[in-house]
């Protein structure tokens, strides 16, 4: 395995991305299926639980963040050929998530009746919304888990083993989702519930994959911290990283959670056409997201070993790359609009919405596709407090108030709403750009100091 590390600094930027698009496909084609499936209950279940992924994406976005954090931690271990201390980061990665798994479980089963009456759902929404939070809420640090398996393959450099675990979630996903909405085969009709716990069964599944790979397979080492005090100094740099950087998706969830409610006032159609919109944009999404991936793991790398020109060649690269490919996409994604949109419902008011909303993200997503790609290299040098400030000003100051004046205010209902998270979008991913030509990341990486004094 060790032979094979610094290998990553010369795999091309596609060989490590693909895998890493195709996992996050497979990530998307299970929120299609489960959005598939809750309209075939209702559109009211569909708008239900689509009112609480912002609240479950707090957690996810913690994992997340955690992920990367660890994730870049090790890679810079790599990088510099600090192998003896990788084992150690991925104990105390596990060891986090798995206490922020725990936790977040807790607030969503807590919580679950509290966030419905917080987003005023009606009594029909309210009890589709309430069943799925505790559910699926209730197993959330198994998903927690599963990201630390995520980010060790990852920083190994061996994303198309996350990418077969990915593969295996979303079939057994779709599988129980068949299975437990109405009964097949004898089992109980679950509906909502069905697909709470089918979502449960997949992560299990995934996790008990990826950890075999990574155990037996690979063979790679895990150490755990015997003391309270090697816990302490092995989780210092992962959250030198992670506490800022948890700000700016988890304020980016919680702002959500404050527009879908402002969505929520506009009617169910609105929150329906959001619904549909957002899962039609996600692979868009996901790609910038795999694109940020890849450069992450390279860049990374790339600061452990002090080759700073490259990490530079490699963000540029990956920015063309991201941004072309986004611009593709909208364009297919606009002009079949009508064809897309009839796969979740027959309601051409949503399709007619729904289209205006994916002309004016075309802006909007191009500014993510930099607000990723060059967000994630700056929290891979450990440069993560800036775009984390930047990130909760822009969403506080712009994607909220803006949402509320054009979508209320102004009375432009949900194309308001759009047209201000796209604002938003577009101020950070200029804002992250500009810091990285500071080049003052260069300064923030694990040996940076070690360099300076040496």
């Amino acid at each position: 395995m060790q032979k094979e590390q610094p290998s990553i600094a010369d795999r091309s930027l596609i060989s490590l991305t693909w895998p890493i698009f195709v996992d996050l496909f497979f990530v998307f084609m299970i929120n299609v299926a489960d959005a598939w499936f809750l309209s075939q209950i209702s559109d009211n279940a569909a708008a239900a639980v689509g009112a609480m992924l912002p609240i479950l994406g707090v957690g996810f976005a913690l994992y997340s963040t955690l992920q990367q954090a660890g994730g870049s931690i090790a890679s810079q271990q790599l990088g510099a050929k600090d192998n003896h201390k990788v084992a150690g980061t991925y104990g105390v990665l596990i060891v986090l998530l798995l206490l922020s798994g725990l936790f977040m479980a807790m607030v969503f089963v807590v919580g679950a009746d509290y966030f419905s009456t917080l987003l005023e759902l009606n009594d029909d929404l309210s009890s589709f919304a309430t069943v799925y939070l505790s559910t699926l809420g209730m197993f959330t640090w198994v998903l927690a888990l599963r990201f630390a398996a995520t980010a060790i393959l990852s920083s190994h450099g061996k994303t198309n083993w996350n990418m077969f675990s990915t593969a295996i979630m979303s079939a057994v996903n779709i599988l129980f989702n068949y299975i437990l909405i109405d009964g097949k085969f004898g089992a109980p009709a679950l509906g909502v519930q069905g697909i709470a716990i089918a979502s449960v069964l997949a992560w299990s599944i995934s996790l008990l994959f990826s950890f075999a790979v990574i155990l037996w397979h690979f063979k790679i080492k895990i150490a755990f911290p015997q003391k309270q005090q090697v816990l302490k100094e092995v989780s210092r740099p992962i959250l030198k990283i992670a506490v800022p950087s948890v700000v700016e998706p988890m304020s980016w969830q919680l702002s959500q959670l404050l527009i879908t409610a402002i969505v929520v006032s506009m009617g169910t159609l609105s929150l329906a056409t959001r619904i549909y919109s957002f899962n039609l944009l996600f692979i868009g999404i996901l790609y910038g997201f795999a694109i940020s991936a890849g450069v992450q793991i390279k860049v990374a790398f790339l600061i452990g070993a002090n080759r700073y020109d490259d990490a530079q060649t490699e963000l540029v690269k990956g920015i063309k790359v991201g941004v072309i490919g986004v611009a593709i996409f909208m364009a297919v994604l606009v002009s079949f609009s009508a064809y897309f949109y009839s796969f979740f419902t027959e309601n051409k008011e949503i399709w007619v919405l729904g289209s205006t909303l994916l002309f004016i993200g075309i802006l909007g997503e191009l500014g993510r596709s930099f607000n990723l790609i060059v967000g994630a290299s700056l929290r891979a040098c450990g440069d993560a407090r800036y775009t984390s400030i930047i990130g909760f000003m822009s969403m506080w100051c712009i994607a909220v108030p803006l949402s509320w004046y054009f979508g209320l205010q102004l009375a432009w209902g949900l194309v308001g709403v759009w047209v201000a998270m796209s604002l938003d979008e577009v101020i950070r991913g200029m804002a992250s750009m500009h810091r990285w030509n500071t080049k003052k990341w260069q300064t923030k990486g694990l040996y940076a100091k070690e360099r300076e004094l040496s």
